[in-house]
């Protein structure tokens, strides 16, 4: 058995023979804001696989530096090796005057076990990246944003907003370095307004394996 290197609740980062790549596995659980296990669906590891790979693939092809290399199998991604930024990105909506949503950018700084919400440009000046650093992860947070919102829009989805994490490539590129899954991007049904959403989810503990096909095909199909 490979070493296990991470573990958020969903999902397991492994070390492989390959010194250059990770074995991610996605796990059944689910998981509240705490990161506590609330609960354990049978297809959700393989659900958030596919979805996190689908994603993954359609931002690549917009040439957003990605670390998938491959799906494993149906709960497992062989990724590239990565230096985490420790701090996450999260994207969300505001409504201005007249009524139009814009995209509001927040960062969570992660310091001695402890996350806090900071300005931009705080990243920098405690050493989490560089300024150029942050600015590119900022860009390719606006480019994830357009590109996301028109994909679910043609699928008759509403992206409500994700969370997002970035690091360093061995090539020296930034690059997007977690998954979009049911766990980290939230979007709603815009016929039915059912949300595919973590707090949903858990609300609904007893349907959610539906949820998860559902959401899956919507994405997918």
């Amino acid at each position: 058995m490979n070493k296990k290197i991470s573990e958020d609740g969903n999902r397991i980062l492994f070390e492989t023979d390959n010194e250059d790549e990770y074995l991610l596995q996605f796990t059944d659980d689910v998981v509240d804001a705490a990161g506590h296990v609330k609960g354990n669906v049978k297809n959700k590891g393989a659900v958030c696989c596919r979805v996190a790979t689908h994603l993954y693939k359609v931002l690549a092809s917009y040439h957003l530096p990605v670390r998938l290399k491959s799906q494993k199998s149906e709960n497992e991604l062989v990724v590239k090796k990565a230096a985490l930024f420790p701090f996450y990105v999260n994207l969300s909506y505001e409504k201005s005057d007249d009524g139009t949503e814009a995209p509001k950018i927040e960062f969570d700084l992660i310091e001695d076990g402890k996350t806090e919400t900071v300005e931009m440009k705080a990243l920098s000046s405690s050493g989490a990246a560089t300024e150029a650093q942050v600015v590119e992860v900022r860009r390719f947070v606006l480019k994830m944003n357009v590109i996301l919102k028109d994909f679910f829009r043609r699928r008759n989805l509403q992206l409500l907003g994700f969370r997002t994490q970035f690091g360093v490539l061995p090539s020296g590129k930034v690059a997007l370095c977690s998954e979009l899954t049911m766990d980290s991007c939230d979007i709603k049904d815009v016929n039915s307004r059912r949300k595919f959403t973590t707090t949903y989810v858990l609300s609904h503990l007893d349907s959610a394996a539906e949820l998860y096909d559902e959401a899956l095909n919507a994405i997918l199909y």
